[in-house]
């Protein structure tokens, strides 16, 4: 059993079910996905940044986790991305990341967005109090504690615990032959939300074959129009499916 928790809330609810319809197509290995909403006060990034560092909890602290962010798509296994945590080391995560973000090339960094978790190993990572020391990256930290984004990007892990694993599984709004996973990861411009996007074409097609295999309905579509958390121009797949 692998589990796989995706980071989400409210207005990426039909992009996560997309998400989830893809994983599912691409393997045939027993899953469990968990859709994970933050329930701690946001102190920067997205919504549900802090999600990813409950994954070793949601799992029991037993087996192989996985955390994706909910504006991807999954287009391989994803036994082989669980294959890629190796001994010893405790985190899977792309370094050398390809791909653009808000129209420029991304610096290679410890990327969280997707994350290969061994969590029998991660038994210190308490929700309870492990986000207690993290301030908004404007604020000067105090003593013991860290910025946002030195806390999303792992400054306070042990390098040796980390493994940098195949950049394939975190393409940055581009799309390969051999690309393993697609990240629409500037919130703006997500193609849900512009359908002037390079890649709407190729989302549509999948939240079309989603809403097909009812992961996505047509009262989602609605709602999530009206709510603005995707654009009208997706309005027309409600209608088919009326």
């Amino acid at each position: 059993m692998i589990k796989i928790v995706i980071g989400t809330d409210p207005s990426q609810y039909v992009a996560q079910r997309v998400l989830e319809y893809s994983i599912r197509k691409h393997t045939s290995a027993e899953i469990e996905i968990i859709a994970g909403c933050q329930t701690h006060k946001r102190k920067g990034g997205t919504r549900f940044g802090f999600v990813r560092f409950t994954v070793p909890r949601l799992c029991a602290y037993q087996g192989t986790g996985i955390y994706m962010d909910a504006d991807q798509l999954v287009l391989a296994d994803v036994v082989e991305l669980a294959a890629q945590l190796q001994p010893p080391h405790a985190i899977g995560i792309v370094r050398n990341i390809e791909g653009t973000f808000a129209g420029e090339p991304v610096a290679p960094r410890n990327e969280t967005s997707v994350m290969v978790l061994d969590c029998a190993r991660l038994k210190d990572w308490d929700p309870e109090t492990m986000f207690d020391p993290v301030v908004p990256n404007t604020a000067e930290p105090g003593p013991g504690q860290i910025r946002y984004k030195d806390f999303i990007r792992l400054a306070w892990v042990d390098p040796a615990l980390i493994q940098a694993i195949d950049p394939r599984w975190n393409h940055y709004n581009m799309v390969r032959d051999d690309t393993r996973l697609i990240h629409f990861s500037h919130v703006r411009e997500q193609p849900w939300k512009r359908p002037q996007h390079p890649m709407t074409a190729q989302w549509e097609e999948w939240l079309h074959e989603a809403m097909t295999a009812g992961f996505v309905h047509r009262a989602d579509i609605v709602k999530a129009v009206a709510m603005g958390r995707i654009h009208p121009h997706f309005l027309r797949h409600a209608l088919r499916a009326a």
